[in-house]
């Protein structure tokens, strides 16, 4: 049945019997004739379906900052980035598909001028919170000396980033569990077993502080937890530990509004055009199949910062960024 729409000017979607089909697409309306549907189910029509259905599966398992990567790929195409996606899915062979990588996601953060390095904050007995009095940490850096102290952390959670690094060796299966923007997620898996310094990003993020339940094999562990937008540092478990350990880190002033552009390599096709926030923070990923970028980081009142040529994963490496004041 025909539904018409009148919003000046006649609007018509639906069938008409079986003599035409009324639809419309990215705003321009069109009749087309009315063919009954056919599903004889080939073979060729079932391997086409379970493709579609393994590409949908695959978007979904983006998460919504890796999604975003294939939006201005599809500029100029009349199609979304999901509908892009899709439809390079369908074209790869077997082995494409099995070698295919998620867009890789990062979070950089922007300085003005160079970081302050080997920062120290320290956890007074009892102490499960420590605080940089709110300077910026540069993501990665933080360094636990247990001292004389009775605290034995595993891991540091980069909570901002969704990140576990290794503070010692795990020998059993780590799990972890927290809330994250109100998800709640139990004992997902970490990693067989730990090496110290092993880096391993979760399922999500933001992840809610105070949130974190670190475990190895059946027994939970104490983990600190980092906000490096809040300056702060907070022990997951033990309520009772002397004093004498520290954490050391480096510190930066954040840049905001600078602008990151990314292009395909030697053209003028814009894959990115981000702006860093109060943090000097920019959150974004890129597709792994376009080739290499051209980036340029800008802001007026500091030197651009040109890279050529760059892989998509040093593209989208979490780093901190340091700009020159002019």
């Amino acid at each position: 049945m025909v539904k018409v729409t009148n919003d000046f000017g006649d609007r018509y979607s639906g069938k008409v019997g079986e003599s035409g089909v009324f639809a419309s697409i990215w705003g321009i309306q069109y009749r087309r004739r009315y063919v009954k549907p056919s599903n004889p189910n080939t073979p060729a029509q079932q391997k086409v379906r379970n493709s579609f259905t393994n590409g949908v599966d695959k978007w979904h398992n983006f998460n919504a900052i890796q999604a975003q990567a294939y939006t201005p790929m599809a500029s100029g195409l009349k199609m979304s980035g999901y509908n892009l996606f899709l439809s390079r899915w369908q074209k790869m062979t077997t082995a494409e598909k099995a070698a295919y990588v998620a867009p890789i996601d990062c979070i950089k953060q922007v300085a003005s001028g160079p970081a302050l390095e080997d920062q120290t904050v320290n956890f007074g007995e009892d102490t499960r919170e420590a605080t940089t009095s709110g300077e910026l940490i540069v993501r990665d850096t933080p360094v636990f000396t247990k001292g004389a102290s009775s605290l034995d952390p595993t891991a540091f959670v980069d909570i901002r980033r969704g990140k576990l690094t290794f503070i010692k060796a795990a020998a059993s299966a780590v799990t972890i569990s927290y809330t994250s923007g109100g998800l709640t997620v139990t004992d997902e898996a970490v990693a067989a077993t730990a090496s110290q310094g092993d880096i391993v990003e979760l399922d999500n993020f933001d992840i809610d502080y105070k949130s974190v339940v670190l475990k190895v094999g059946a027994s939970e562990v104490d983990a600190i937890e980092v906000d490096v937008n809040a300056g702060k540092f907070w022990v997951t478990k033990s309520t009772t530990f002397t004093s004498g350990s520290s954490v050391t880190y480096d510190e930066y002033e954040p840049l905001q509004d600078a602008n990151i552009k990314m292009q395909k390599v030697n053209t003028n096709f814009n894959t990115l055009n981000e702006y860093t926030n109060v943090y000097g923070e920019a959150r974004f990923a890129q597709t792994t199949e376009d080739g290499n970028r051209d980036i340029n980081y800008i802001e007026p009142d500091h030197l651009t910062i040109v890279q050529g040529n760059v892989t998509p994963a040093n593209a989208c490496a979490d780093e901190l960024i340091v700009m020159t004041p002019i």
